[in-house]
């Protein structure tokens, strides 16, 4: 698909003449086909109530400063990516802290190919384009993005490269090894999953593009039940744990749950 231009407020077209209809909802979609994956509502619903509450709130604040530090001063406008955007709330809130600092336009573009998370973020922020689409084969034109998010998501380096503008930058942030650690101790005592090292994604990373810039990000969430019930329901470490498992985390209500991120930031 070419570069797309906005057309009178129900559609999209690209130079190809080809012509994609908003939903009812504000979201365009681009996949070849129709997709089912395993998130579901349920699970965006989780995500976007523990998010409210704050729990990534100190990386939106290093996320914008990255893009406010490394845009060029030519720029007229600032075009993002969220490559993997779920339910849209970290490329919102990002856009929000750098709009409240920098005049030169925002414009943010979230694609997914779990569809129910594409309708939540389209129904809670219109101001963004968002898009189903297939991060394999993505839906836009060669170079088009000066930045582009990939957020605890997986990537595909392949179309990233051929997305990023000559002098972009591509943002991709991985847990550390203490993230959420005080869950994986209770949910998997004595076992291996509890510890996570994340070397091979920052070889694979480096050995993908030039890294530029590495910040690690670290903080404490304290949860109450309601946030730690969204938190099980989010995160895929829960997923797979046994009602025994889950029986144990109850306690962990009132705990200070270690967020622990590493942000890397990358050029061709």
């Amino acid at each position: 698909m070419a570069a797309m231009r906005n057309v009178p407020a129900t559609s999209l077209v690209c130079s190809n003449h080809h012509c994609f209809d908003l939903s009812k909802h504000g979201y365009v979609h681009l996949a070849s086909r129709a997709y089912k994956t395993k998130y579901d509502k349920q699970m965006f619903a989780a995500r976007r109530a523990i998010m409210e509450q704050g729990f990534f709130h100190p990386l939106y604040d290093v996320l914008s400063e990255v893009i406010l530090q490394t845009k060029e001063p030519e720029e007229s406008q600032m075009y993002v990516l969220d490559a993997g955007c779920g339910e849209g709330y970290h490329l919102t809130q990002v856009r929000q802290r750098v709009m409240q600092t920098s005049e030169v336009p925002f414009i943010g573009v979230g694609v997914d190919l779990a569809k129910e998370g594409v309708m939540l973020a389209a129904k809670s922020d219109p101001e963004v384009v968002w898009c189903v689409g297939d991060l394999t084969k993505a839906p836009f034109a060669d170079k088009q993005f000066p930045y582009i998010f990939n957020l605890l998501s997986p990537s595909n380096t392949d179309e990233f490269h051929r997305l990023l503008a000559d002098e972009g930058r591509i943002i991709k942030v991985i847990p550390e090894a203490n993230y959420l650690r005080e869950l994986r101790e209770v949910l998997y005592q004595d076992t291996p999953k509890t510890k996570y090292a994340n070397h091979r994604t920052i070889e694979h990373f480096k050995a993908s593009f030039q890294l530029i810039g590495k910040e690690r990000v670290q903080y404490q969430f304290r949860l109450d039940e309601g946030s730690l019930t969204s938190l099980l329901q989010m995160t895929p470490l829960a997923w797979g744990a046994t009602s025994k498992q889950l029986d144990r985390v109850t306690h962990l209500a009132g705990v200070d749950m270690t967020i622990d991120l590493i942000v890397l930031i990358g050029r061709k």
